[in-house]
């Protein structure tokens, strides 16, 4: 969180006021999930969203509403775009570079830092290093990149995935053997403040994870009663382990505060 402190004549003044205020804003666009673009005055981010200010006025944005952050404005790179359209978070730099990572934090002053939480650790950038934080994608936000459209595959059964619930029933009784294609995509909270696509969080999570070896809030499967396997990012098929009921699921081991959901297409392809 921000500490803003500014000394004017002996005198300390600390929290939201005056000219400390001022020091800490970052001049941004935030892009909602709704596709609303808002040009705003970035001041913190804590448990309740992003602290800002929009026309001299106050604001808090849940974090949950925000698809991107815009320091420098223009189209996402195709390797960013390719990267949200799998549930990836990611940062892109000025220099050009695409880093995966969820932002985590910010703080300090103009230029503000921002921390994220990249697979190999926690990284701190200001905001003179960053042109855009993607968090997750907006309504009319391309889904494609190098000007192709994502298409679902014909004849795929579409299933919501929430994200406060361990097990959702596809309705689908599959084979062993049964070649099984998953296109996910989405973007949910695993905590207040963490996200995660369907690739997994990079946060370290405790308790015991349905896959151990995967990122907290990746998408799961199983059938059955079955062990769970991970399908998280991956659009080839995937041979059914057993016969049973289709089920799909979060990677967590606590799921009353997560919120969202995935969109997962279906597709069977036979033996």
């Amino acid at each position: 969180m921000l500490k803003k402190i500014v000394v004017m004549s002996g005198i300390v003044l600390s929290g939201w006021v005056g000219g400390a205020a001022l020091l800490a804003q970052e001049p941004s666009t935030l892009v909602l999930k709704s596709g609303e673009r808002i040009s705003a005055e970035l001041v913190d981010m804590n448990g309740s969203g992003f602290a800002v200010r929009v026309n001299g006025q106050d604001r808090t944005i849940g974090s949950g509403d925000v698809a991107s952050i815009e320091f420098v404005g223009g189209p996402a790179p195709d390797d960013a775009q390719n990267r949200v359209n799998s549930g990836q978070q990611v940062v892109v730099l000025r220099s050009g570079q695409v880093l995966e990572g969820r932002l985590s934090d910010v703080g300090g002053t103009r230029p503000l830092r921002l921390t994220i939480d990249t697979p190999s650790g926690q990284r701190d950038f200001t905001s003179n290093d960053v042109a855009q934080v993607y968090l997750g994608r907006a309504a009319g936000q391309a889904v494609a990149t190098s000007g192709q459209a994502a298409q679902v595959p014909a004849g795929a059964q579409t299933i919501a995935v929430q994200a406060n619930q361990p097990w959702t029933d596809t309705g689908i009784t599959v084979q062993r053997g049964e070649r099984i294609q998953f296109n996910a995509s989405g973007d949910i909270m695993v905590s207040g403040q963490a996200s995660s696509g369907v690739g997994g969080s990079p946060i370290q999570a405790g308790g015991r994870l349905p896959v151990p070896t995967s990122g907290v809030g990746a998408l799961i499967a199983r059938v059955g009663n079955g062990a769970p396997f991970l399908v998280a990012t991956n659009t080839a098929p995937i041979p059914m382990p057993a016969n049973g009921r289709l089920q799909l699921g979060i990677n967590d081991d606590h799921h009353a505060d997560n919120s969202g959901q995935f969109s997962v297409a279906i597709t069977r392809l036979g033996r």
